[in-house]
């Protein structure tokens, strides 16, 4: 008897560290989290123009019922967190101009606005699927504050001690299905909730000084739901999204790197001490429990 034990325990052992240091699939990961292993790179695909042109905005199709009390938890913390302010967005029209006050009154009035979330990457895509402005449900506006807010913050850092001022690019927000789908994005993308914002960088160091701050963030301990894509010059960033994936911790933070980044000349800075498989095999934004760093 205690020989099959240790049979079992040396078994189970190696299957533990066979797990903990197999090389990380990341093309698969990156698939997990709904997105491309080269979303930061490539161009959205383009496909016929002989679609009949937008007239109006979207309809207010989504009535947002996947959303969580723990997601709207989240998204009103990072708010508060960066001094805004807590809004009902049903008090606004549904139209870009009431985004766009909806999102000032609630605090975010530098650098970012509405028509830069709302605008497609492709536009002739987008009218094919019916859309002049890729404008979400109103039940998605928050979001657009909290990441926003983020946006901001993660600027001010990329500019600390600087003489003359970078800026940061919106590229993604909302995704319809219609569009998501024909310009090539994964099924399953945060996109299709507006669950997520991609800034892009004018240089692999400025996104690298970002990165280091949502580290900081993230270890300060709220929010504690946050998402991280890591790219060359480009970070995916999403706050609250319900997802849960058995290779990420329960409390909804989940980490991906894009292809661009293993050949990018900067993955993180000295202060950096973020991105771990833990001795569990999980992936951590953070961890005190030991493993180690992935990126």
């Amino acid at each position: 008897m205690k020989y099959l034990f240790s049979i079992f325990v040396l078994l189970l052992v190696s299957c533990s560290f066979s797990f903990k240091n197999r090389e990380l699939d990341w093309e698969e990961i990156a698939r997990m989290n709904g997105h491309h292993y080269d979303d930061d790179t490539h161009h959205e695909i383009r496909t016929s123009s002989r679609w009949p042109s937008a007239t109006k905005e979207s309809k207010e199709i989504d009535k947002c019922l996947d959303q969580t009390d723990e997601e709207l938890e989240n998204l009103d913390e990072m708010i508060l967190r960066f001094d805004g302010k807590i809004n009902s967005p049903d008090d606004y029209e549904h139209s870009m101009a009431g985004l766009q006050r909806f999102i000032e009154d609630s605090g975010l009035t530098r650098y970012f606005s509405a028509k830069e979330m709302v605008s497609p990457n492709n536009s002739a895509v987008a009218k094919g699927c019916g859309y002049e402005k890729l404008l979400p449900s109103r039940c998605r506006w928050k979001s657009a504050v909290a990441q926003g807010l983020l946006a901001v913050e993660l600027r001010s850092e990329i500019n600390r001690g600087k003489k003359t001022s970078s800026g940061i690019k919106i590229r993604n927000w909302w995704r319809p299905s219609c569009y998501n789908s024909k310009v090539g994005g994964a099924k399953s993308s945060d996109h299709m909730q507006a669950r997520g914002f991609d800034l892009d960088f004018n240089t692999p160091k400025q996104r690298a000084v970002a990165q280091a701050y949502l580290c900081k963030m993230y270890k300060e301990g709220k929010p504690l739901s946050l998402q991280v894509g890591i790219g060359c010059q480009t970070l995916h960033i999403g706050v609250g999204s319900p997802k849960r994936l058995s290779n990420y911790p329960k409390d909804g933070s989940r980490f991906w790197k894009y292809g661009s980044l293993s050949r990018c000349s900067i993955k993180r800075i000295s202060e950096d001490d973020c991105w771990k498989q833990g001795r569990d095999g999980k992936l951590y934004i953070h961890t005190e429990d030991g493993g180690s760093g992935v990126l």
